[in-house]
């Protein structure tokens, strides 16, 4: 299993760089697994107030599994380290883990931009790529390569699989940086916070 992350502020192309990354990796037949880091601290996947899920869970269920025609949803009633949902994600034993977003994970990264300016702060050791806005404009950002997963997605998936090695755990920690919001825009509006 090969863990990578794509991190960038708000729209700066990071979820459209996991779609065609997912889609391209796929088609060359590697199969790919999602963790998308959400920063609002009241979100709930079942936040409906009629929701049986939510029942259950307000009853008190550690884990509950909505088991669907077509789909299976696993939700636990806590929050859980990457190292854990990484752990969770071998069992499906997938080529590929896409981290989208998580700051302080210290994993292989492509960084999404909307100008180069956004770099510096989310740049780390491990940056192997440069995508989103800014990558239609540019061949290099930073000294690193820029690939637009929209025009290259082939490109951009290649360096994936040269560049991101098997993944060995526990996820190291990196300090959030300053700039890099801690909730979600609508927690802005609520608490005044930053968010990304």
């Amino acid at each position: 299993m090969r863990v990578f992350q794509i991190v960038g502020v708000r729209r700066s192309g990071k979820t459209t760089t996991a779609e065609q990354l997912i889609r391209s990796l796929r088609e060359n037949g590697y199969s790919v697994d999602t963790v998308k880091s959400i920063n609002c601290p009241v979100f709930a996947i079942d936040s409906g107030k009629s929701s049986n899920t939510r029942r259950h869970r307000n009853a008190g269920a550690g884990i509950t599994v909505a088991a669907g025609k077509t789909e299976t949803d696993i939700m636990f009633s806590r929050a859980l380290s990457i190292d854990r949902i990484l752990d969770f994600l071998a069992l499906d034993e997938p080529d590929y883990v896409i981290v989208e977003g998580g700051y302080e994970y210290d994993l292989p990264r492509i960084v999404c931009l909307t100008d180069e300016g956004e770099l510096a702060d989310r740049v780390t050791q491990k940056t192997f790529a440069v995508s989103g806005v800014i990558a239609g404009r540019c061949g290099t950002a930073g000294g690193l390569p820029a690939v637009s997963a929209l025009e290259a997605p082939d490109e951009l998936a290649g360096l994936v699989v040269d560049l991101v090695p098997e993944f060995t755990g526990p996820v190291g920690r990196l300090p959030r940086p300053e700039s890099c919001r801690n909730f979600c825009g609508g927690c802005i509006k609520r608490n005044k916070e930053c968010g990304d």
